[in-house]
This record gives structure tokens, sequence and C-alpha cells, in this order.
């Protein structure tokens, strides 16, 4: 199996709408290609982590890769696996990870989270909640 993380700049106009497309195309077919994962957004940008079978991945990342929805995705990991860290999820997602702490903390503490993952989503998230700066844009929610 493989497991590879992404990030990616998310057009500006992205609508809560956008997001809830996205997501629900994202379970139906991670659901129907053996696919776990989860999507971070952070007013800004797209953090996402795919797992599962190399050749879906792949096949994945070629999609989102074309959506217009964002650009500029770059992989920041990967790497072949044994099993997957976020196998209970077929898209863990939840606007600014807000509630969410207790779980990475329970995959961390189960060892099922990699401390350098658990490192990236948390330093991601944490720029999500930062402030804007003076006239800027706040993120969505």
């Amino acid at each position: 199996m493989l497991s590879v993380i992404y990030v990616s700049v998310a057009d500006p106009l992205l609508s809560s709408a956008d997001i809830n497309a996205i997501l629900t195309s994202a379970r139906r077919n991670n659901a129907r290609d053996a696919l776990t994962g989860a999507l971070i957004y952070n007013g800004h940008n797209f953090m996402q982590l795919l797992e599962g079978p190399a050749d879906r991945v792949d096949a994945c990342l070629a999609v989102i890769r074309d959506d217009s929805r964002h650009s500029g995705m770059t992989e920041i990991r990967r790497r072949a696996i044994e099993r997957r860290d976020f196998a209970d999820w077929a898209m863990l997602y939840e606007p600014g990870f807000h509630g969410h702490e207790a779980e990475f903390a329970r995959l961390v503490a189960n060892g099922r989270l990699d401390p350098e993952v658990e490192r990236m989503l948390g330093n991601f998230v944490a720029l999500g909640r930062r402030p804007p700066p003076s006239g800027g844009q706040a993120p969505l929610q």
C-alpha cells in the first residue's frame, strides 16, 4: 500500500458548497476504490493524506491534480505502508479540524499515526487558525 500527503493552494473563491462537493465525491470514490485518508482545508490551502493500493492512490492523485478548485499541488511525503493511519475514514474532514485533536492524539498513542505526520497535520491546522492579516479574508467555516 501507498501513503501520500500533498498540499495545494485553494481557489480563493472556494465556497462551502464547493467543499461539500469535494467531500461527497471523495467519500464515494474512496469507498469504491478502497482508499482512506484525511482532508484539511485551513481557509487558504488543502492538505490531504491519501492511502491505499498504490495504483488507486496514483489514479486518484491524477484526478485531484486536474481539479480547478486548487493549484500548485505538491507532494510532501510518499511512502510504502503496511497499515493505514486513517483506516476508519473514507475521507475524514472537519472545518479547521476543531474537535479532532483527540482523534489525532488517539492515533498517535496507538502508534497508528506517524509522529512526522502528526507534526505536519498539527502545523497545517495551526496555520489555518491564525487570524488573517488586517484587511484579509477570514477562513471559511
